[in-house]
């Protein structure tokens, strides 16, 4: 079963692209990812996580992600 996350970074692709290395350092299985800029530097994103992936348990990437920095209001979809 996919579930879905959404959450807002301030630094845009930067902090795009760290959220997503994290996730698969972490070996998190993302399996559709999209983005939409909100203005200077700042952007939406939600990721699709296959929750059946071994290692994915959605509450941990959840908490992964919240501990990140420019990483704000994750919530799922």
């Amino acid at each position: 079963m996919t579930k879905k996350v959404s959450f807002k970074v301030s630094n845009g692709m930067d902090s795009t692209v760290r959220v997503l290395t994290t996730l698969r350092r972490k070996n998190f299985y993302v399996t559709e990812f999209s983005m939409e800029e909100m203005g200077h530097n700042k952007a939406r994103l939600v990721l699709t996580v296959d929750d059946n992936h071994p290692v994915a348990n959605f509450n941990r990437v959840v908490l992964q992600m919240k501990k990140l920095v420019d990483v704000y209001d994750v919530e799922e979809v």
